[in-house]
């Protein structure tokens, strides 16, 4: 395992165990701000800083649940840079007496903000079940995803702005590229092509992406590897959230 790869799972796994502390403070030091866990149910809020994040939260409602620990069933490293690690994990929260009582898979954009790694975003799927069949939204969310790199390289502003789900967040280092509706988004003069496209997590009612892709412009072309986080709300099929990172980008540290 390379050393960006363990700094990726290291930053999920402190995540957990500090989850598992049930100190909300401590949990929320685990991550980088602006925060933001988009997926396909419930309200997504932007939390600016750790302490609002962390007043947002009542353990007790977990508790309740029958909420003793949680563990992990994976986590792998998907993609790395020298300031951004893309994570897919699943966990599953257990009771006092081992009863498996719910299960999230998700991709984490870990990013390192001020020489601190932490959690910048959570990619939230819902969990289908190990046996069940989502092939179907697998196969709408490569076309989805297609769909919009035609519409892109088009400069079809209104097509792509149709095929995203609102509030749609790109994820930065540090930061957080915030569409709240339509009229939000604009497209720009580069152009993409799509090396590969992996499923990471399919539910029935979204999906987590990962892919390789080549952005062409002005400059020249360049490799970028991304993950997205594809939904279904409200009835539309939409991308939600992504985030890009150059493999090859050199850590900035080494420039000084």
């Amino acid at each position: 395992m390379s050393d960006l790869e363990q700094i990726g799972i290291d930053a999920v796994d402190r995540f957990l165990t500090t989850w598992n502390s049930r100190d909300k403070d401590l949990w929320a030091s685990s991550l980088n701000y602006p925060h933001v866990r988009p997926g396909p149910l419930g309200k997504i809020a932007v939390a600016e800083t750790a302490e609002i994040y962390a007043s947002r939260f009542d353990y007790q409602q977990v508790i309740d649940t029958g909420w003793d620990h949680s563990e992990w069933d994976y986590r792998q490293v998907l993609h790395t840079s020298a300031e951004k690690v893309h994570v897919a994990g699943q966990w599953s929260r257990y009771s006092a007496a081992g009863e498996k009582i719910h299960t999230n898979p998700i991709i984490y954009v870990v990013t390192r903000v001020a020489g601190q790694w932490g959690i910048q975003a959570r990619f939230a799927a819902d969990y289908a079940g190990d046996e069940a069949d989502t092939s179907g939204m697998e196969s709408r969310g490569f076309k989805l995803v297609e769909d919009f790199v035609l519409n892109f390289n088009n400069n079809n502003q209104l097509a792509c702005s149709e095929l995203m789900n609102y509030p749609h967040f790109g994820i930065g280092i540090g930061q957080l590229r915030h569409h709240a509706t339509p009229d939000d988004y604009g497209v720009s003069e580069s152009r993409l092509k799509i090396e590969s496209l992996q499923s990471v997590q399919t539910g029935n009612l979204s999906m987590n992406i990962a892919m390789d892709v080549t952005v062409e412009n002005a400059s020249g072309s360049e490799p970028y590897q991304a993950v997205m986080n594809i939904t279904l709300r409200d009835g539309h099929l939409g991308i939600q959230a992504w985030s890009l990172l150059d493999p090859h980008a050199h850590d900035p540290e080494d420039e000084k």
